[in-house]
């Protein structure tokens, strides 16, 4: 899987990156480019309005659709590498109508990822605080007549939760070609809540059986497995001890599965107290958390700890915690050599190496 960055430079990008959902091997996704204007949307489930204060990266609303250059980088894109092109990261409520599925059409595209989250107009404009949330639904034959189509949907309470097998069903008759369910993700900040775990079961259920009858691929993600302690790598488990001090950090959702992975290490579950709500994803953990964490750990002359590559965004986590400075400081207080891990298969041949 790759990305096109906006110097026209490919960038391999991982799973993680994907919420973990299976991609076709020469997927190159189009992100958002500087120049993308904003999405004009105040949605109920925005994570950019629910964000601790702490964090350091401050995004921008956008909306990928909404840049002018997006057709001349599908265009080179096109024309330089033999991949599957995807739009993604849009709500198609701005800079979006017949003739601008033509213009992409004509530069390129395969396939557009769309925030959809119902197929109920007046249910998308509440959903959305967006007026014009409504139009793209009216749209949605003439986007799968050109390109596949992926319809997003995060499951909110009160809006698309009770009605998704309906919803499922629209989409088919529609010719949707793929869905993919995410729970809302929500923290101390939000004004929602999270989905409960009767919710959660309901939609998973309602999906599978849907999934025997109707011809649209349903995808749930396996942010939507860990939810439910249902997660599992499908690895098997790793026969590994240490005659040192030896530590795995990680998240909620994670901790059960590396827990299985590894029975003979001491793997320690950090609970996100900066984002807090139901956000429990080794990607969100921050430098303070980890410390928090690895306060309760004795010192030591000597230990090995290991923490998750994808908490890292550069050499910075979104505290802004420096990777250096946070790995120095674990050494000197507590003794702990840091490594870090994109993969569970990688903590073998790490550890291996003492």
């Amino acid at each position: 899987m790759y990305e096109l960055t906006e110097d026209y430079k490919l960038r391999k990008i991982t799973k993680f990156e994907l919420d973990m959902v299976d991609e076709r091997d020469d997927l190159l996704i189009i992100p958002p480019s500087s120049k993308a204007g904003p999405c004009g949307n105040d949605c109920v489930f925005c994570y950019l309005t629910q964000n601790p204060p702490q964090m350091i990266y401050r995004v921008a609303k956008h909306d990928t659709l909404n840049d002018p250059q997006l057709e001349k980088r599908i265009a080179y894109a096109r024309e330089h590498y033999d991949l599957w092109i995807r739009v993604t990261d849009t709500s198609a409520n701005v800079r979006f109508d017949e003739k601008r599925i033509e213009s992409l059409y004509k530069a390129g595209l395969d396939e557009i990822q769309i925030s959809l989250h119902t197929t109920k107009k007046d249910v998308r404009i509440k959903l959305m605080h967006n007026r014009n949330a409504g139009k793209v639904v009216d749209l949605i034959p003439k986007i799968v007549e050109h390109f596949r189509m992926i319809a997003d949907i995060i499951l909110t309470p009160g809006y698309n939760v009770s009605d998704i097998g309906e919803i499922l069903e629209d989409l088919d008759s529609f010719g949707v070609h793929e869905v993919r369910l995410f729970p809302i993700g929500v923290t101390r900040f939000s004004k929602t809540r999270a989905l409960t775990r009767e919710e959660l079961l309901f939609v998973k259920n309602v999906a599978l059986e849907k999934q025997k009858d109707l011809d649209i691929e349903i995808v749930i993600p396996p942010i939507f497995q860990a939810l439910l302690g249902e997660f599992t790598t499908g690895l098997e488990p790793f026969d590994i001890e240490m005659n040192i001090p030896t530590y795995i950090l990680t998240g909620e959702l994670a901790y059960p599965e590396m827990k299985r992975l590894f029975p003979k290490l001491n793997v320690v579950m950090v609970k996100n107290e900066v984002f807090g709500g139901n956000i429990g994803t080794a990607g969100l953990l921050t430098g303070y958390d980890v410390l928090r964490a690895v306060k309760q750990l004795p010192e030591v002359d000597l230990g090995i700890l290991l923490l998750p590559e994808v908490m890292f965004h550069g050499d910075i986590t979104l505290d802004g915690w420096k990777r250096e400075e946070l790995f120095n400081r674990i050494l000197i207080e507590k003794g702990y050599i840091v490594e870090t891990a994109l993969e569970p298969q990688e903590i073998p041949k790490i550890l291996g190496r003492f």
